[in-house]
């Protein structure tokens, strides 16, 4: 009863952590900014640092909630045992409503920062609106270890190209094309095989379905959902893994073009001449 309390009460959380986020997010910009003020690419410096930071922040988290309930993204009855037995605990709630207002102040800020140049940027609010929609239905229903799975699975890929995006612009060049290559083998491998495997065509390929029956072969596995989750869930999952396949393209093209030299490294995605000015290691 305490924990349900607890769960009920953290989805009143982003209305004080969007505010707090947002402040720390401005606060943080404007200080690395300065520091870099030398420095033509200060501003983006200032962004992709603090993603990487958050980024990281909330990977540790996760992985501290998936290793304490020895869920793993290839063991389907670790991510779908609470259906029959809830293991919840607050730290989930807490965590999840942490994503979200993550999620919510990057939407926010996404529409006056260097980044709304990029050409992905309908695909980055498309992702940002599915994201949002599933953290808010998902994690309700019984769906708390598969929640922060899913999230997991995509926030520590990310770690990689902020931090490889930061030290780019910081003028280390070299070093970042490493970070980069772990960034596109972080990314494509769990997203575009894992992801869909484990985490969406389960739904749909009966295997979910089956787990349950063999964990509990008296449960009517129909009576473990709520009317629509079957089918809005994947779907709504299939959307984001939809963006991932194209940005995996897109991480391949980059990843060709940094090592024949056939163009600068850097963001294929940024439009202007101005963004994609190779930065100098003053």
């Amino acid at each position: 009863m305490k924990n349900l309390l607890l769960a009920e009460n953290a989805f009143y959380l982003p209305l004080f952590l969007v505010p707090a986020h947002m402040l720390l997010r401005y606060s943080y910009q404007k200080l690395v900014t300065h520091i870099f003020r030398n420095k033509k690419t200060a501003h983006k410096i200032s962004e992709s640092s603090f993603y990487c930071l958050q980024y990281l922040v909330l990977t540790i988290i996760a992985t501290t909630i998936l290793q304490t309930n020895d869920v793993h993204w290839f063991n389907l009855e670790s991510l779908y045992v609470e259906k029959l037995h809830t293991s919840f605990q607050p730290l989930h709630a807490f965590y999840m409503m942490g994503e979200l207002s993550v999620y919510v102040s990057a939407f926010i800020f996404m529409f006056f920062e260097s980044r709304k140049g990029y050409g992905d940027f309908i695909m980055n609010v498309i992702h940002h609106i599915i994201t949002i929609s599933i953290i808010a239905y998902a994690f309700p229903y019984k769906n708390y270890n598969y929640s922060v799975a899913v999230a997991h699975i995509h926030d520590f890929s990310d770690v990689f190209l902020e931090f490889s995006k930061t030290i780019f612009y910081l003028g280390y060049e070299k070093a970042s094309q490493y970070t980069f290559l772990a960034f596109a083998v972080s990314f494509i491998i769990p997203r575009v095989f894992v992801f869909p495997t484990y985490l969406i065509t389960p739904y749909w390929n009966g295997k979910m379905d089956a787990t349950l029956r063999k964990m509990d072969p008296a449960i009517d596995v129909l009576a473990t959902y709520v009317p629509a989750e079957r089918k809005v869930i994947p779907f709504a999952l299939s959307g984001i893994y939809v963006l991932n396949c194209i940005w995996s393209v897109a991480i391949i093209k980059m990843a060709i073009g940094m090592f024949t030299k056939k163009r600068e490294w850097g963001d294929i995605r940024e439009k202007s001449e101005d963004s994609q000015e190779k930065p100098k290691n003053e």
